[in-house]
């Protein structure tokens, strides 16, 4: 059972890392208003939108979130280990 909890916090530590590393490489509001596209008249980005993310990644970051500011009544790991039992993968 430790083994599957550190998983799941692995994979949850993983997320917010990922998901913090596209935020960083994001340009900021003040390039996208210099950008020749704004120029044009252009807005939002050249191609189409990935799909949104799976009901079970936002569930995570919920769960991480109740965590880091407290809000989590029990275990990060319980949390998440419960939450992963209801997940059939996608």
């Amino acid at each position: 059972m430790n083994r599957r909890r550190l998983t799941l916090v692995g994979v949850a530590l993983a997320v917010l890392v990922a998901t913090a590393g596209v935020a960083a490489a994001a340009p900021s509001e003040n390039a996208r208003e210099s950008s020749p596209a704004s120029e044009a008249g252009q807005q939002g980005p050249p191609g189409e939108l990935p799909d949104p993310v799976p009901e079970f990644v936002l569930d995570v970051h919920r769960i991480v979130s109740d965590f880091l500011t407290g809000a989590l009544d029990g275990s990060l790991g319980d949390s998440l280990s419960d939450r992963a039992d209801g997940f059939s993968g996608a």
